[in-house]
């Protein structure tokens, strides 16, 4: 090589440093296998489990007022991810289509449990685990991927409880939530709830004593707190209290932590500035 003119060595050198360039830097999402998901609650998680929505479609997604409606169908090639059978026969797909994949078996949950389930944090790890194993099993190359993104989605619900607990502290407030007020409680100490067995008789037609628990509330100077999912009987009660807030449903598209932050900041922009009784 001592008699090879520099230039030549180094015309013959580039060609294997940009073949090398190509294999080392073509995207990791190239190989991967696409993904439909029934649920957009479902979605939010797959898409973070991925790290790239491009493999992440969604068949349904939030109306305004926080309910699932339908918006697309399978496509060939996709592995379709639903939270259980039934979910999976609201798509018309059948149990035994080679590229359904199931959460769980069968979900003995209410509607309003399971949407609850998505915000609660004791919950939401075990889901992701759940989403994340089936991504695994038909994306193998990117196992370890996966496992980096499980550990982080657990790393990001813990800081993100942490920024609602420095905002938050002990705000006090109603929570008067279908499913949201799940995260918020488990963020601060001062929202109070009423109940499980009084909350059923509200929703059964109590509006007397829906009305009594707004009263206090408004005489303490505390937020009313309501989300998309409050039961109607209880929110048109509480339309009559100015001191009352909604939180707004999730959008298609967005970074799930940003949602759940910003669950937080919203109550923080609301509340700042009052002094509760």
């Amino acid at each position: 090589m001592a008699g090879v003119p520099l230039r030549t060595r180094i015309n013959k050198i580039i060609p294997a440093i940009l073949v090398l360039a190509v294999i080392s830097f073509r995207p990791a999402e190239a190989g991967a296998a696409n993904f439909a998901v029934t649920s957009p609650w479902v979605g939010f998680i797959a898409s973070f489990i991925s790290g790239d929505t491009k493999n992440v479609r969604y068949l349904s997604n939030w109306d305004a007022s926080g309910n699932v409606v339908r918006t697309a169908s399978p496509r060939s090639g996709e592995i379709v991810i639903a939270i259980d059978a039934r979910d999976a026969e609201n798509f018309r797909i059948k149990r035994n289509s080679k590229d359904l994949r199931l959460l769980y078996e069968d979900v003995p949950m209410t509607r309003e449990q399971l949407i609850n389930a998505f915000f609660d944090p004791a919950m939401l790890p075990f889901i992701a685990q759940s989403v994340m194993r089936i991504m695994a099993e038909e994306d193998k190359g990117r196992y370890t991927y996966y496992q980096r993104r499980l550990a982080e989605f657990q790393s990001k619900i813990e800081s993100t409880i942490d920024i609602g607990k420095h905002l938050l502290g002990s705000t006090k407030m109603l929570d008067i939530t279908g499913a949201e007020g799940t995260w918020i409680r488990s963020s601060i100490t001062g929202a109070v709830r009423p109940p499980a067995s009084v909350w059923e008789r509200w929703k059964a037609g109590d509006t007397a004593a829906v009305k009594a628990a707004l009263d206090e509330a408004q005489r303490r100077n505390w937020l009313i707190l309501l989300d998309p999912w409050t039961p109607e009987i209880i929110r048109a009660v509480a339309t009559g209290y100015e001191y009352r807030m909604t939180l707004p449903p999730p959008v298609k598209d967005q970074d799930y932590f940003v949602f759940l932050h910003d669950i937080f900041l919203t109550i923080w922009n609301k509340t700042k500035n009052v002094k509760a009784k």
